[in-house]
């Protein structure tokens, strides 16, 4: 009787790795990891290893890898979006930071919230209408679960925010609101950001 259990059981794990076989061999997808990596680093742009440094802009970068053109290019804007926020967010909780630090922490809860909204709301338009610097898609070698040669693309990109804009767009709308223009000309952070902006000054267009 243990015999035949161990027979029967047999038997169906071999049926099982046999079907999980037939699956791979008929789905024929392609790997997105290219046949040879350290050819792939080297040849990554060197725009986009090291991007421009332009005055009184925030820049990011990203890639992106898909077996269509337009796949490679969506996932690596998506990825510059991600670095974009992600650097803008260091912005924005370093101004609240000082903002609450010099104001109290009494501050009022509305004209906290009123800050941070200006911020958010500037910001996230900003990273929302990035303007792109330099991309390149290109071809790569890589091959399906058969063995079989394919071709997948791989896009860089790299893209920045106009800083200097966006800090001139959030003093205009602090300066719109008396409470909140008050509480913030009492910071350091009001002249921290006057400062920056004196920096880009001959930048802005009115």
């Amino acid at each position: 009787m243990r015999n035949l259990m161990l027979i029967a059981m047999s038997l169906v794990l071999a049926f099982v790795v046999g079907c999980a076989g037939s699956k791979s061999q008929g789905s024929g997808r392609a790997s997105l990891f290219s046949e040879q990596v350290e050819k792939v680093i080297d040849s990554e742009p060197d725009w986009w290893t090291t991007p421009e440094v332009r005055d009184g802009w925030l820049m990011g970068k990203g890639s992106g890898t898909s077996r269509s053109k337009d796949g490679s290019r969506m996932k690596a804007k998506n990825n510059l979006i991600n670095d974009l926020s992600q650097k803008t967010k260091v912005i924005t909780e370093g101004r609240t930071s000082m903002f609450t630090s010099e104001t109290g922490t009494d501050i009022d809860s509305e004209i906290m919230e009123k800050f941070d909204n200006v911020q958010n709301t500037i910001w996230g338009g900003a990273v929302n209408g990035w303007v792109e610097i330099k991309s390149a898609t290109v071809a790569e070698a890589t091959q399906d679960q058969n063995g079989r040669k394919k071709t997948i693309f791989r896009t860089y990109i790299v893209g920045g925010v106009d800083h200097a804009a966006q800090d001139k767009k959030m003093l205009d709308q602090i300066n719109r609101d008396k409470q909140l223009r008050t509480a913030f000309e009492a910071s350091k952070a009001q002249g921290k950001l006057q400062e920056d902006l004196n920096k880009y000054k001959d930048s802005f267009k009115y």
